[in-house]
């Protein structure tokens, strides 16, 4: 988590919003800035996390996660 929120400040001086724990991630806070860029925040987010996991776990596993949000995140 910690080095995908790392590349994502690298991008967006507002991913500094984003808060996570050992429990949770938090992108509440994304919604104190404009809605469009507060979504590429979150994409860029936990698009760095897909790919951190794809070196750990293996490229087939990451990209069903990635199929899979995306379809979820066409249903919003």
């Amino acid at each position: 988590m910690e080095h995908a929120l790392w590349q994502t400040k690298q991008k967006y001086e507002e991913a500094n919003l984003i808060r996570f724990s050992e429990e949770s991630v938090s992108l509440e806070e994304l919604g104190k800035i404009d809605r469009d860029k507060a979504d590429l925040i979150a994409h860029e987010f936990v698009m760095a996390i897909v790919s951190t996991l794809s070196r750990l776990v293996g490229k087939q596993l990451a990209q069903q996660l990635t199929e899979q949000l995306q379809i979820g995140r066409r249903k919003e």
